[in-house]
């Protein structure tokens, strides 16, 4: 078991565009954090490797106070048998990065990553997207972290917006690339049902960018990113390659969490929605915070699961595949799929070759995404995929 997510579900309030388990009262936080801790001691038995990345995700992880994630670290990484750890991610906003909680993060914690959700460096859509901060704020964190010592930064970046035009985009991004920062996350603003969003734009309150808009966009941030240094490597991921303007051979600053995910590696997921894999089946625990902790404080089971078959797997290796820049190994297939998926891959890969939207690269004969693939990723996805 490589990867150990733990959920934070409190914000101060959610967005208008977020669609994941989160809750705005915060009366039950410390028994929260301590149902985090009795989940971790009753699954550890399910840990086949040394956990070597911890990735805090949310909700708003930073809005544990100092005391609350000391607590919350020291109770998971006391037994140290258990870990062999490389990096340990904190999501934060920047409203709650202030000097005195950066400086506690750098001098009592083991945390080496931040993953700072920034959205924009425009005050107007941060007002939009019912963020709490400002522009100003974004980048105060972010050179305090550095001025700290705090070397492994990545932030969240979003891109059609309502009334954005590539021009506002490429500022996001240029100021970005300024504050020398190791890794961004470039997502397209997705309206998910049930969300804020969504009925604004039901109710045409709020327009978002034409589809022709959203490409180029999209096309803006892959080309302006690896001109300044950075590796896509991952749809909407994007590494730099340089230490201190020293290139980097291989895999820059990547996050090796993340990467986890989309390498098939087991991970054990803790708290209300978390998720967790093995190898062989996907869980998922409950999606409410109230009978998270009833169930926890009554040993009572907290999650549903689901046994992968073999066509669930081969189904998911092509969806990340057609996201990550390895892309997909017809090889891999073939040793790991019955032969009836081989032939399929193979002939379905061909008509997409032909078409443009694939290539086949050597010498390890992966098939990527073309620039015009890219585009229809999830479309290629289900022409290979077996129904």
């Amino acid at each position: 078991m490589s990867g150990l997510y733990i959920h934070i579900p409190y914000c101060k309030q959610r967005c208008i565009y977020c669609d994941f388990y989160s809750s705005a009262t915060r009366e039950d936080k410390k028994t929260y954090i301590e149902c985090l801790i009795k989940e971790f001691e009753q699954r550890k038995s399910e840990l086949t490797q040394k956990i070597e990345t911890i990735y805090f995700g949310g909700g708003t992880p930073s809005i544990l106070t100092k005391d609350e994630l000391s607590f919350l670290l020291t109770n998971i990484l006391k037994q140290s048998e258990l870990f062999n750890l490389s990096e340990i991610t904190l999501e934060a906003n920047p409203e709650n990065l202030t000097f005195d909680y950066l400086e506690f993060l750098k001098k009592n914690t083991p945390i080496n990553r931040l993953s700072i959700g920034i959205q924009s460096f425009n005050n107007q859509d941060l007002k939009i997207l019912g963020r709490k901060h400002s522009a100003e704020e974004a980048i105060k964190a972010v050179k305090a972290s550095q001025e700290l010592g705090l070397d492994n930064i990545s932030i969240d970046l979003m891109f059609n917006l309502p009334n954005m035009t590539k021009e506002k985009w490429l500022k996001n991004l240029q100021t970005a690339i300024n504050l020398n920062i190791q890794h961004i996350s470039a997502y397209s603003l997705t309206v998910e049902e049930g969300t804020m969003l969504h009925t604004l734009i039901d109710k045409q309150k709020l327009t978002l960018p034409t589809e022709k808009q959203q490409i180029e966009q999209f096309d803006l941030t892959i080309e302006f990113l690896t001109k300044n240094g950075f590796e896509h490597y991952e749809t909407s991921n994007y590494a730099s390659l340089k230490v201190n303007d020293e290139w980097l051979m291989v895999n820059g600053w990547r996050s090796k969490h993340n990467s986890s995910y989309w390498n098939n590696t087991p991970y054990l997921g803790l708290g209300a929605s978390a998720h967790s894999f093995d190898g062989e089946e996907r869980s998922w625990n409950i999606s409410d915070l109230k009978e998270y902790i009833s169930r926890i404080k009554n040993n009572q089971p907290l999650s549903e699961k689901e046994t992968l078959t073999e066509k669930d797997k081969y189904n998911e290796y092509i969806l990340v595949g057609t996201r990550i820049k390895e892309g997909l190994n017809p090889d891999y297939i073939k040793t790991n799929f019955p032969l009836s998926y081989s032939t399929y891959f193979q002939k379905q890969a061909q008509v997409l070759l032909n078409d443009g939207f694939l290539i086949n690269e050597k010498p390890n004969d992966n098939y990527k995404l073309t620039p015009k693939g890219l585009h229809l990723a999830n479309i290629i996805a289900l022409k290979l995929f077996i129904d």
